[in-house]
């Protein structure tokens, strides 16, 4: 169990569940007794690192991971890949099938898919396709189940921490929420994506049918052949080549590409866009997810195509809508929307849009990364229309 609860009276002391195997022993010198417990450790070597000691963990046999575990179908495509990862704590070879639990009239290809591992500890993955043959604007579950001499296994765990604490696994159902939705995605977009401190939007877009192509150096990179590159969250803070680069960035803007620049933090504040602005010392944040959202600007290019915009696309937003708001800009930016907490000022920076030459620049403090990955058609719909702004004909 890696977080913290108080369903257990037991635990009140404890900064996590115990470990389930423990062992005591009792120690009687000269009338006192003393009491030695010690959690049950594996032992293993590591290079560089000699040996290494962890608690001794009790999961499945075959462990079922699946990707992503949350995602939209856009009613037009009806389609979605899954991945489903198996990994084997079987002493030996372990050959097993593994399906998908599906909503009627929805297949898949394969329908049963083969795994075999040669070892302990092994992994594989599967890839899926799934098509919903009578797909409605609602939520519905695939899971995937494994089968294994005769037990069936749905679940697996991912083990989290920091080297030089204890590991603690991470067990979760093999689900894949699904939602339909009406998103509408240009055919062929071909989207840049330079990583910041690492968020799973790369990969969201990849679901929509969306090329997305990593950019690892900023340097030697063409930029030209992407209709919209993307800087991931906080890309100012973790990579010096954005900084040092940042004039490539602005070049390609000019000359008619679309660059959208995810949320950052104060490394920001040196005037990287095209027009000068403000993120200042302690950039605004909105964590009510349910906040009131107004459209400043409903025939912006960007609200408008391929999907239209309204205040439903901020519907069931997760954890909050947005963090690094800017607090001032040059006219030339457009605020596309406002919202706010309870007592807080409107905040306008969420998202700013301005014109640069032939291009399009696009500021976005909105938690598009903490949408796509849990498959809120609204942000999608919002985000989708963002990387399509140079095939726009009305931009």
């Amino acid at each position: 169990q890696p977080y913290y609860d108080i369903l257990n009276k037991n635990y009140l002391s404890l900064p996590f569940a115990p470990f389930p195997l423990a062992a005591q022993a009792e120690l009687a010198y000269e009338g006192a007794t003393v009491r030695l417990e010690k959690i049950v450790q594996t032992v293993q070597r590591a290079r560089g690192e000699g040996t290494v000691l962890q608690p001794l963990v009790v999961g499945p046999a075959i462990s079922l991971w699946m990707a992503p575990h949350a995602a939209v179908i856009p009613l037009e495509t009806r389609t979605l890949s899954l991945t489903v990862a198996v990994h084997s704590d079987v002493k030996g070879p372990a050959k097993g099938t593994v399906r998908l639990k599906l909503p009627d009239e929805w297949s898949s290809s394969p329908a049963v898919a083969q795994f075999s591992t040669a070892g302990e500890g092994q992994n594989e993955v599967l890839n899926f396709t799934v098509r919903a043959s009578h797909l409605r604007q609602q939520t519905s579950t695939i899971a995937a189940e494994a089968g294994y001499k005769g037990e069936t296994f749905g679940e697996g765990f991912e083990t989290v921490g920091y080297a030089g604490l204890p590991p603690y696994n991470f067990y979760r159902p093999a689900l894949c929420r699904v939602t339909g939705a009406d998103i509408k995605v240009p055919r062929g977009l071909s989207v840049g994506y330079i990583e910041g401190t690492g968020d799973r939007v790369a990969q969201s877009l990849e679901n929509l049918g969306v090329k997305v192509h990593t950019i690892s150096s900023l340097a030697t990179a063409s930029l030209s052949q992407y209709e919209a590159v993307v800087l991931g969250v906080r890309a100012y803070a973790a990579r010096e080549d954005v900084k040092t680069y940042n004039a490539r960035l602005l070049e390609y803007v000019k000359n008619g590409g679309v660059l959208i620049v995810q949320y950052n933090t104060p490394e920001f504040d040196h005037n990287y866009g095209p027009y000068p602005y403000s993120l200042g010392s302690n950039p605004q944040v909105v964590v009510d997810e349910d906040s009131k959202v107004v459209i400043l600007d409903s025939a912006n290019p960007a609200l408008t195509w391929p999907n239209r915009i309204t205040v439903n696309d901020f519907d069931n937003w997760v954890e909050e809508r947005g963090h690094g708001f800017m607090t001032k800009w040059d006219p030339r930016y457009k605020a596309l929307f406002a919202t706010h907490d309870p007592g807080q000022p409107p905040q306008k920076g969420g998202l700013l849009y301005a014109r640069y030459g032939k291009g399009v620049y696009i500021y976005d403090a909105l938690a598009f990364y903490r949408q796509l990955p849990e498959g809120v058609p609204g942000a999608y719909r919002i985000f989708v229309n963002l990387v399509s702004l140079g095939e726009n004909p009305h931009r």
